[in-house]
């Protein structure tokens, strides 16, 4: 056991089905309670709302302008690119952050960062970084969580 503060263990059925009922607001949530989580674990590294709030500003600001300002010219939108590309670099902090926690435990690394460039992959890296950033805090907690969705696929689940 840890003295350090611990996550919650969070399996990845758990948050696509809270993620659809509630429309993504869930996974909003787990997004920047995560980093909350990473943060106070390792003493350092971006807050939850440093990670979402430029993501959040960046794609609604331009996208209100342009709808409710009729002097904001149209490609005033693509701005909220911004925001896109601020989740990319979340993101891929968050992947290298999942991998080292496995690499100082001693275990392998189960993220392919650069999975988050290619289209359909970045998809499973994320859900890749569900799963085992779960199971991360639950083996620090000496427990086990119940997560039939990851392991079911192997592409999810397995770590070899």
């Amino acid at each position: 056991m840890s003295s350090k503060p611990l996550g919650k263990p969070r399996p990845l059925w758990q948050v696509i089905l809270l993620s659809i009922i509630t429309l993504m607001l869930y996974y909003g949530w787990y997004k920047w309670i995560i980093q909350e989580e990473l943060r106070r674990y390792k003493g350092y590294g971006w807050s939850g709302t440093l990670c979402l709030a430029p993501f959040v500003l960046g794609i609604a600001v331009p996208q209100l302008l342009r709808i409710f300002d009729p002097d904001v010219p149209g490609w005033f939108g693509w701005f909220s690119l911004l925001g896109i590309a601020w989740i990319y670099i979340v993101q891929f902090r968050l992947y290298k952050t999942v991998n080292e926690l496995y690499s100082e435990a001693g275990m392998k690394e189960p993220l392919i960062v650069w999975w988050i460039f290619v289209p359909g992959l970045n998809l499973i890296v994320g859900l890749r970084q569900i799963h085992f950033l779960s199971e991360y805090w639950a083996s620090k907690q000496g427990i086990s969580v119940n997560d039939p969705l990851a392991e079911s696929i192997p592409l999810l689940s397995a770590n070899a």
